[in-house]
């Protein structure tokens, strides 16, 4: 345990994600990458720090080469657990024209799998023109069903 109460704070943050809900779940995203955040940017001052001085002692040498070991170990890890956490923000906040009508269509959303994109908005085929939506709504409800589909798998 390099920092514990920041590693305390990140264990709860990320359990919290585990759990997370569609209605929270961008906010315990965005919470949880401040965490990492903070905490690589301890780790860093860390090894920027006294674990870099020399010594002579052999002993002393050894204790220096596991230190910056296990700070390097820690980088490499909260560097990885941030960039899968950015990664699933990304995926369950950004969401295309093209991709909302996809998941549309894989979700069978409102009972149709013939959801299409159009100029003017998104419908699906088989409705009349005034069930037409505009593409930010269809947008903004693919970007609810991949958070529930995300929150599904993961309790799961």
């Amino acid at each position: 345990m390099l920092y514990a109460q920041t590693e305390e704070k990140l264990r709860h943050a990320q359990h919290a994600l585990n759990r997370a809900a569609s209605e929270n779940i961008v906010e315990l995203c965005k919470r949880y990458l401040a965490l990492l955040a903070e905490y690589r940017s301890q780790l860093y001052e860390l090894a920027n720090s006294g674990i870099r001085q020399r010594s002579a002692s052999t002993s002393l040498t050894d204790d220096l080469a596991a230190a910056r070991k296990s700070v390097r170990t820690a980088i490499e890890n909260t560097t990885r657990e941030r960039n899968r956490t950015e990664m699933l923000l990304l995926s369950i906040t950004t969401v295309s024209g093209y991709e909302a009508v996809e998941m549309l269509n894989r979700q069978k959303y409102e009972g149709h799998t013939d959801w299409e994109l159009r100029a003017s908005g998104v419908k699906s085929t088989g409705s009349s023109d005034h069930d037409l939506m505009t593409i930010q709504e269809a947008v903004n409800i693919a970007s609810l069903l991949r958070r529930d589909e995300h929150i599904a798998h993961n309790s799961a």
